[in-house]
């Protein structure tokens, strides 16, 4: 986290997603919160490395579904490129795949859309603070994985 003024730590947020209205609403909402403050915005993926490079944020906030690389490319490249930016997918899919595949690539969080705000500020602290923040309605996913790749180590073992 970047220094603040005084005691207090800020969080150094991106927002990449490709509804403007979703950035802007974003914005307000964390104007209101004096640990957090919006440093950039990309409408593409693309846009998201280009930002992440000028601004190092503590995390971005990545939309999947973008126009020129989608958010789990641009997350992948990030995370290459800038290692100690995490990145929190924000999206409206609740699908297995997608959730399997943003973990793959290296997000540290995952929630979906309708989650409520102040959930989404605290997935945002937890990643600055080096932790990691799923949206509970796919945790089953993630230990359903889990326990399918251990069974396989398992057998590939005995064999």
């Amino acid at each position: 986290m970047s220094e603040g003024n005084e005691t207090t730590q800020t969080i150094r947020v991106i927002l990449a997603d490709d509804h403007d209205i979703l950035r802007q609403g974003l914005k307000l909402l964390f104007e209101v919160q004096s640990d957090i403050r919006v440093v950039g915005e990309a409408r593409t993926g693309i846009e998201a490395i280009n930002q992440a490079g000028k601004s190092r944020p503590d995390v971005i906030i990545m939309d999947i579904s973008m126009a020129e690389m989608d958010g789990l490319e641009a997350c992948q490249r990030i995370r290459k490129l800038y290692p100690a930016t995490q990145v929190l997918i924000l999206t409206m899919h609740e699908s297995e795949e997608y959730f399997l595949q943003a973990l793959r690539v290296g997000a540290a969080g995952y929630l979906v859309k309708r989650v409520a705000p102040a959930e989404l500020s605290t997935a945002i602290r937890t990643l600055a603070r080096g932790g990691a923040y799923l949206y509970p309605g796919l945790a089953k996913t993630l230990i359903r994985a889990y326990v399918s790749t251990q069974k396989e180590v398992d057998t590939t073992a005995s064999q």
